[in-house]
C-alpha cells in the first residue's frame, strides 16, 4: 500500500519532483564529468606512453638533480658523439640521437599560431625503424633542409594541407619549409596539444641549432639481450652527469607530469562541482521542507484511517529515492556528456586529444551516488520524522504546520556553527596545519560550516531585512509592492534559506574578486616602485625567448641598458630553490631591489650572488659568506654573498650572473623575458620603434612599456576572476532555479489568498509584479549576505599570503554592483513562471481552496 500511495504521490506533485530532479542532476553531472574527464586522460596518455615505451628499451640523458620536468627543469644537451660509442655496445641494435627544440610555427597569415601555453616544438624525424613512435598520418617522411612534417591536429585547426608552404621561427630566426607529411602520436592526431614539426635528421641539428649535441640517445636492444647487463655496459662509457634508463622508467616520467597536470585540472573541476552539490543540497532541503509542509492535512489523514508512524516515514523516504534515484542516474550519464564536451573544447584549441571512450570508474558512480541519493535522503530525513509524529486528529484542524525552532535556539546555534567555522577557516590560512592538506581541510571545512552558520543566523534577521530591502519597493509598487515584501518577510526561514543557496555563490565570487583585485593593485604598486626600465619584452610562446632578442636589444643605439632574465633550478643545503641569472652590468638600471647590505658588484666580478633578506636570514648569511649550490644538471658551484635586498616582488629571491650560469649548465638557453632602458635623450617613439625592429624575426617577442605591461598583467587576473565567476556560474544557475521552485510552491500554498486578493480588485498585472518583485527581495537578501560573507573571506584570505604578493586590500565595488544588477534581472526571469502561473488562477476555484 505504502508503495502505491508514494508512486501516486510523485504523479500528482510531477511538475514539482522534475525540478528536484533537475537540481540533483546538475550537482551530480558537475561532479561525475569531473572524476570521468580526469580518469579518461589519465587513462589515455598512460596507454599511449606505455605503447610507446615498448618501442625504446633504454635512454641516454642528462641527468636532473632537485629538480624535474614538472617544476620548469631543461636538461643540459650531450655530445652526439655518444651516439656511435653507445651503438657500438653488444646487445644494442638500433641507437639514435634525438633533438627537441623550440620551433613557432605561423599560420597561412604569418601569426603564430597560439596554443594556450602547451610547448611548441621542433623534432628530429627518426624514420621508420623500431624506435620511432610518431604516426605518418599523410604524406610522406621529411627529407633535406626545406621539407617538414607536421602534426595533423594542428593542420586541421590551422587549415594547412599536405604542399603548403608555411614559416615556422626559430632561435636562429624565420626560415620557410615546404609540407610534405601529417603526423600523429601513436593513435592520436596530435601531441598532447604541443605543435610539433618535424625535420630530416641529418638536417634537424643545423635547423634547430643543436650542433654537434642531441637531447637524449633512444635505444632498441637485439632480441633476447639483457636489458639489465646492456644497461650496465652503457652505463661504465658515460660520462659524468649522464645516465642510462629504461625506456619504461621515461614512460612512467612522462604519464606522472601529465597525471599530475590532468589532477590538477580535475581537482580544481572537483572544487567547483562539489560548490553545485552543496548548492544543490539547499535547494533540496527547502523544497521537500515545504513540499512535506504541504502535505501535512494528507499525511495526517493516512495517521487518521490506520498508516503508522514508520509507514509515513517510509513513503516520504520512498519518493525521494526515486526521484534521486533517477535524477543521479541521468547525471552519471550527463557526466559523460560535460566530459566530452571539455574534451571537445580542449581539442578546439589544439590539444589533439584521442577519440577514445571515456571512463567510467566505480568511485565516480560510487561519488554520484553519495552525492546524489546521499544528500536527498539527508534532506528529507528530519521533515519525514517531524511528517510521521503528526498525530491523527490533527487532520480535523483547521491550521496545521511544522513547528519551528525558535528564534534564539536558531541564532544560539547558528552562533556557535559559525563561530566553529571561522576558527577553523582562520586555522587553515594562517597556521595551516598539516601543510596543504591542512589547509585544504582547515578552510575548506571551516568554510562549509560557516556558510552553514551564517544560513541559521541569517533565518533570524531575515524578517527584518527583508522588510528594510521591500521598503522602497512598497512605496514605489504601492498594493503589489506591499503583497511582495509582506510574503518575503512573512517566513524568513524560508526567505533565509532560499536566499542561501545564492549567497554561497555569491560569497565565492565576492572573496575571488577581493583577492583578484588587491593582488592586481598590489602588483601594479610593484611595477611603479622596482621597475626602473621603460620596456618589457614578454615572451607568448611560455617557452621563453631565445638569447638573439636581448643581443640585438643590446646592440642598438637607442639602448643604453639591457639584460635577459634566465632561470635555473638548484639545490642549497637540502631546499630546492629557483636562481635567476641576469647582466650584472646593467641589472641596477632595471630594477630596484632595495639592497640594504652589500652592492651587484660581486656579480659583476665573479661568483657573486645576490639574496633575498628573507633566505639570508633563514641561513644565517651575511654579505661576504660563501653559499654551496648543486644546480639541477648536478654541477656544483660555490657563491659569495655580494648582496642583500628587501624587495623580492618579481619573485626572485637568488640573482647571479649570466656568466655565472653559462658556466655551469648546457641547457639550451631560454630567456623568461628581457628588460631595456632607453639612453638619455632618445625619444620614446623612436626608441621603441628600434626594439620592434630589432626583434621582428621572433613574433613571440612582444615590446610592452610599463604601462602595456600592467595592464596585460591585469587583463589576466580578470581573466582568472572570470572563469572562476564562470565555475561558480552553475551553482548560481540552480540558486536561481531554487528561486523558482520556491516561488512556485508558495503560490501553491497562497491559492487562496491570491484567489480573495482577485476577488477583491488585484489585477494580473500588480499580482505578478508582487511575485516578480518578492523574488527580487529574496535574492537581493541573498546578494547582501554573500557580499558580507565573501568580503570577510576575501579579506582574511589576502592578508594571510605574503606582503610580497599582496601588500593592501582592495575591494571591488564595481563587481558588486554588478552581481547585484545580475541577480536582480535573474530574479525577475526566476519569477517569470510563478507569476504566470498566479496571475492566471481561476478565481472561483482559487478562494474554495483548502
Amino acid at each position: 500500500m505504502i508503495t502505491t500511495l508514494a508512486r501516486k504521490s510523485l504523479r500528482a506533485r510531477l511538475g514539482r519532483n522534475i525540478f528536484i530532479g533537475l537540481a540533483i542532476m546538475l550537482g551530480v553531472s558537475f561532479v561525475a564529468g569531473s572524476f570521468v574527464l580526469a580518469d579518461s586522460m589519465k587513462a589515455t596518455f598512460n596507454n599511449l606512453f606505455t605503447e610507446l615505451s615498448e618501442n625504446t628499451d633504454l635512454v641516454v640523458r642528462a641527468e636532473l638533480e632537485g629538480a624535474d620536468e614538472m617544476d620548469g627543469a631543461v636538461r643540459d644537451p650531450i655530445d652526439a658523439s655518444l651516439v656511435d660509442e653507445v651503438a657500438a655496445v653488444d646487445g644494442v641494435e638500433l641507437a639514435e640521437g634525438s633533438i627537441a627544440r623550440f620551433a613557432q610555427m605561423l599560420d597561412p597569415d604569418g601569426e603564430p599560431i597560439s596554443t594556450g601555453g602547451a610547448p611548441q616544438f621542433g623534432i628530429s624525424w627518426s624514420g621508420e625503424g623500431p624506435l620511432n613512435g610518431v604516426t605518418l598520418k599523410d604524406g610522406a617522411a621529411p627529407q633535406g633542409p626545406d621539407e617538414v612534417a607536421i602534426d595533423k591536429a594542428t593542420a586541421d585547426r590551422v587549415g594547412y594541407e599536405v604542399g603548403d608552404e608555411m614559416t615556422i621561427v626559430f632561435d636562429s630566426g624565420q626560415r620557410s619549409f615546404t609540407i610534405v607529411g601529417l603526423v600523429g602520436l601513436g593513435d592520436t592526431d596530435g601531441f598532447a596539444g604541443a605543435t610539433t614539426s618535424l625535420f630530416d635528421i641529418d638536417e634537424a641539428a643545423e635547423i634547430l641549432g643543436a650542433g654537434d649535441q642531441v637531447d637524449t640517445i633512444e635505444i632498441a636492444l637485439v632480441d633476447g639481450a639483457d636489458i639489465d647487463t646492456v644497461q650496465g655496459q652503457i652505463a661504465e662509457l658515460l660520462p659524468a652527469r649522464v645516465e642510462v634508463v629504461t625506456g619504461e622508467q621515461v614512460a612512467d616520467e612522462t604519464s606522472d607530469a601529465i597525471n599530475q597536470i590532468v589532477d590538477l585540472i580535475g581537482t580544481g573541476l572537483l572544487i567547483f562541482a562539489f560548490v553545485t552539490a552543496f548548492v544543490s543540497a539547499f535547494i533540496i532541503n527547502n523544497i521537500f521542507g515545504i513540499t512535506i509542509g504541504q502535505r501535512l492535512r494528507e499525511l495526517a489523514l493516512l495517521r487518521s484511517i490506520g498508516a503508522n508512524a514508520a509507514q509515513v516515514r517510509r513513503m516520504i523516504v520512498i519518493e525521494a529515492i526515486v526521484v534521486s534515484l533517477t535524477a543521479t542516474v541521468i547525471g552519471i550519464f550527463g557526466g559523460l556528456v560535460v566530459a566530452r564536451g571539455i574534451i571537445a573544447i580542449f581539442n578546439q584549441a589544439g590539444a589533439g586529444f584521442p577519440d577514445v571512450g571515456l571512463t567510467m570508474q566505480p568511485r565516480t558512480i560510487i561519488v554520484a551516488l553519495i552525492v546524489g541519493l546521499g544528500v536527498t535522503l539527508a534532506s528529507v530525513l528530519v521533515p519525514a520524522r517531524r511528517a510521521s509524529k503528526i498525530p491523527p486528529v490533527a487532520a480535523m484542524r483547521p491550521e496545521l504546520g511544522f513547528t519551528a525552532l525558535s528564534a534564539s535556539r536558531r541564532l544560539i546555534g547558528g552562533a556557535i556553527v559559525t563561530g566553529v567555522g571561522v576558527a577553523m577557516f582562520l586555522v587553515g590560512l594562517f597556521l595551516q596545519p598539516g601543510g596543504g592538506f591542512g589547509l585544504a581541510v582547515f578552510a575548506g571545512g571551516g568554510a562549509l560550516l560557516t556558510f552553514l552558520g551564517i544560513t541559521s543566523l541569517s533565518s533570524t534577521v531575515a524578517h527584518p531585512v527583508s522588510r528594510a530591502i521591500g521598503a522602497p519597493i512598497e512605496k514605489l509598487f504601492g498594493q503589489a509592492g506591499k503583497f511582495a515584501r509582506d510574503n518575503a518577510s512573512r517566513s524568513p526561514r524560508r526567505t533565509a534559506r532560499t536566499a542561501s543557496a545564492l549567497m554561497i555563490g555569491v560569497a565565492l565570487i565576492s572573496a575571488g574578486a577581493v583577492f583578484a583585485s588587491s593582488l592586481r593593485d598590489t602588483f601594479g604598486r610593484v611595477l611603479d616602485r622596482a621597475v626602473t626600465a621603460d620596456y618589457i619584452v614578454t615572451d607568448d610562446s611560455f617557452q621563453g625567448l631565445p638569447p638573439a632578442v636581448a643581443q640585438n636589444i643590446g646592440e642598438l643605439d637607442e639602448i643604453e641598458a639591457v639584460s635577459p632574465f634566465r632561470s635555473i633550478f638548484g639545490t642549497i643545503g637540502d631546499e630546492q630553490v629557483g636562481v635567476t641569472a641576469v647582466d650584472p652590468n646593467s641589472f641596477g638600471d632595471l630594477i630596484n631591489l632595495d639592497v640594504t647590505d652589500g652592492d651587484y658588484g660581486g656579480l659583476v666580478d665573479g661568483n657573486g650572488v645576490m639574496v633575498f633578506r628573507d633566505a639570508a636570514d633563514d641561513r644565517s648569511l651575511e654579505v661576504g659568506d660563501d653559499v654551496t649550490v648543486t644546480y639541477q644538471n648536478g654541477v656544483e658551484s660555490t657563491l659569495v654573498v655580494s648582496g642583500i635586498f628587501d624587495d623580492n616582488s618579481l619573485g626572485g629571491a637568488w640573482y647571479i650572473s649570466l656568466a655565472e650560469l653559462e658556466a655551469a649548465s648546457d641547457q639550451t638557453p631560454r630567456d623568461q623575458f628581457v628588460l631595456a632602458r632607453l639612453a638619455d635623450g632618445v625619444d620614446p617613439i623612436d626608441g621603441r620603434a628600434a626594439v620592434e625592429e630589432a626583434i621582428a624575426e621572433y613574433p613571440q617577442a612582444g615590446v610592452q612599456d610599463n604601462a602595456e605591461f600592467r595592464a596585460e598583467q591585469e587583463d589576466q587576473i580578470n581573466q582568472l576572476l572570470v572563469i572562476i565567476t564562470t565555475l561558480l556560474s552553475m551553482a548560481i544557475l540552480i540558486s536561481f532555479l531554487g528561486i523558482a521552485i520556491t516561488l512556485a510552491l508558495s503560490v501553491f500554498e497562497r491559492t487562496r489568498e491570491i484567489g480573495l486578493l482577485r476577488a477583491v480588485g488585484m489585477t494580473k498585472r500588480q499580482l505578478r509584479r508582487a511575485v516578480r518583485w518578492e523574488a527580487v527581495i529574496v535574492a537581493v537578501f541573498g546578494v547582501v549576505v554573500g557580499v558580507v560573507v565573501g568580503l570577510s573571506m576575501g579579506i582574511a584570505l589576502a592578508i594571510a599570503v605574503p606582503d610580497s604578493v599582496i601588500d593592501g586590500i582592495t575591494l571591488p565595488w564595481v563587481n558588486l554592483v554588478t552581481v547585484l544588477i545580475m541577480a536582480i534581472v535573474a530574479a525577475v526571469i526566476a519569477a517569470l513562471y510563478p507569476a504566470y502561473k498566479a496571475s492566471n488562477m481561476n478565481v472561483l476555484d482559487a478562494i474554495s481552496n483548502e
